[in-house]
């Protein structure tokens, strides 16, 4: 036991190490010719990880003086659908150019499913005005909110911006990728019948994922319409908020599809080295989206009277699997009651 503590110290004493001399290598790199920075794999003397510690670097200093100047909080926001594809390309770049990329397809195929990830999730942060310079979050607000009520000091307040918001979650956009980081390390990267298997299913994620994210914003399209042409609401465009299609078997779809493909493209390395560290970025991200859950209830518990009954009924995250197994065997629509019977609503 004493020697495998030993070991595992000096393991990680190595690695500290490795990566302080590769990012010390990499900041003289980029000070003799700082125009690598804009394709860190173009430079031989700029190794992978300074090239990604890099890039990390510079976003989150950016992310962190734009929130200062600007007061809005969701700068990391505008960056989250970017940075993870980005960081995944020049994994597979760097490996392809070394190594000849017709023997990394495994490392192509997953850039490819990020890069449809990132796209469609650009396209939503579009839609919704994120990158206008009053896009701002709106649990951003609510926390901002909260420091106000609380009298918190303003410089708690900036310490919170700079550690958890820019930091934390920078860091985290790079631990997505960290399971391409681990299988550049290994020699076969080809693709197989397993790999097509899980990149299937986390395009199959992304997909449900899109389709919850329109049907709550087709909802909130024609909630907002009939208010502004003073059209009565009537069921659930009343009580305010979706309670059918995706949200009708648990309340945060898109959160749980978002959180799944993250462990689904952890488990193209898991299927060549095992578990590894590797996985820290999903964790990490599970982590996070329970706690933006918390909130994002906590504000609708406050704007919707109803919502409480709605939590009371439809479970989080898990779906309802009865439910699901009754809406798919008839055409007819199901509803949880109060005392968490399932109960068919006539049309």
């Amino acid at each position: 036991y004493n020697e495998y503590k030993s070991y595992l110290r000096k393991s990680m004493y190595h690695n500290l190490t490795y990566i302080y001399q590769d990012l010390v290598a990499s900041s003289k790199a980029f000070i003799n010719n700082p125009i690598t920075i804009v394709l860190p794999v173009s430079n031989p003397e700029l190794s992978l990880i300074g090239a990604l510690l890099w890039l990390l670097v510079i976003s989150a200093v950016f992310c962190w003086m734009m929130s200062i100047i600007t007061d809005n909080l969701s700068q990391i926001d505008r960056i989250w659908s970017i940075l993870p594809p980005l960081y995944s390309w020049i994994i597979t770049i760097h490996e392809g150019r070394s190594r000849g990329f017709d023997k990394i397809t495994t490392l192509i195929g997953m850039s490819i499913v990020a890069s449809v990830w990132g796209a469609r999730l650009t396209y939503q942060f579009i839609k919704k005005d994120g990158y206008t310079l009053a896009g701002e979050d709106y649990r951003w607000k609510y926390i901002k909110e909260e420091f106000r009520r609380r009298r918190c000091n303003r410089i708690l307040y900036q310490l919170f911006n700079l550690f958890f918001i820019v930091i934390y979650q920078s860091v985290l956009l790079l631990m997505l990728v960290m399971p391409q980081l681990v299988l550049a390390g290994q020699t076969h990267l080809t693709l197989t019948p397993t790999d097509y298997l899980l990149l299937g299913f986390y395009l199959l994620l992304v997909l449900i994922e899109s389709i919850a994210d329109h049907q709550q914003q087709e909802f909130q399209h024609h909630k907002y319409a009939a208010l502004r042409n003073g059209i009565p609401l009537r069921g659930h465009f009343k009580d305010g908020f979706l309670q059918s299609g995706l949200f009708a078997y648990c309340r945060h779809p898109n959160y749980v599809c978002e959180v799944l493909l993250w462990w689904v493209f952890g488990g193209m390395s898991v299927t060549r080295v095992g578990v590894t560290w590797s996985l820290v970025g999903a964790f990490n991200l599970a982590t996070l989206f329970t706690g933006s859950q918390e909130i994002t209830e906590q504000i609708s518990c406050r704007k919707y009277p109803m919502y409480r009954k709605y939590q009371a009924t439809v479970p989080s995250f898990i779906p309802n699997v009865q439910v699901l197994r009754l809406s798919i065997l008839s055409d007819g629509r199901y509803t949880v009651t109060s005392d968490n019977k399932i109960s068919k609503q006539n049309n």
